[in-house]
């Protein structure tokens, strides 16, 4: 995958999964705010839809290409894979982050490949396969920015997403806000603070 690493000599490091029609460059500012003293790595995703970088197809608004969301998991696990090795890194500290697009390739990672990270951030998401269970995703901490008021999420469907990751085991944080498909300050530092207790009480 096209990508970028910044490499800050830290022992954590964020993986950032950018929304539709973004790029690898997008969420750096964002995650600089979060902790500017982390290495940073930044895939751009692979599908081009009409111009507009995605981490995988889809048949129009809310018409998911759902083997090519697997297929593009895939791409993704072996992409973190691959840049443990090549970067050096302790694949326990890697902090996924995704936004939209971002967060619905990284919901499918931890649906598919469990425990692959132990962090994962999930701005904006969406339930993509609702009668696919999740692996135990013991020891995996998650923290879900969602809003009722969001135009992609229907029928409740993130109350389910949130339900089904608890029933996984993993430690899932909320925040729910009432302001549509976006990131806001309120999120930001509601996040930055659940970063900053979350490495404190682990052994990274």
């Amino acid at each position: 995958m096209k990508h970028i690493y910044i490499d800050k000599n830290a022992n954590y490091t964020f993986l950032t999964l950018h929304g539709t029609g973004a790029d690898e460059n997008d969420l750096i500012p964002l995650v600089n705010y979060l902790n500017p003293n982390y290495n940073i790595l930044s895939p751009r995703g692979n599908v081009n839809e009409n111009g507009l970088n995605r981490f995988f197809k889809r048949h129009g608004m809310g018409n998911y290409d759902i083997p090519n969301l697997i297929e593009e998991t895939n791409n993704l696990k072996e992409f973190i894979v691959t840049s443990k090795e090549s970067y050096k890194l302790n694949i326990d500290n890697i902090i996924g982050l995704g936004f939209s697009n971002g967060a619905n390739i990284l919901e499918s990672l931890l649906q598919l490949d469990g425990p692959l990270i132990k962090t994962a951030v999930l701005l904006s998401p969406v339930l993509l396969q609702p009668n696919v269970d999740f692996k135990d995703l013991k020891g995996v901490n998650i923290f879900i920015a969602t809003s009722d008021n969001d135009p992609y999420v229907k029928n409740k469907e993130n109350d389910i997403l949130i339900e089904k990751l608890k029933n996984a085991n993993a430690n899932v944080y909320v925040h729910k806000h009432h302001l549509g498909h976006q990131i806001n300050e309120t999120v930001l530092n509601d996040l930055r603070t659940w970063l900053s207790k979350l490495t404190k009480k682990e052994s990274f």
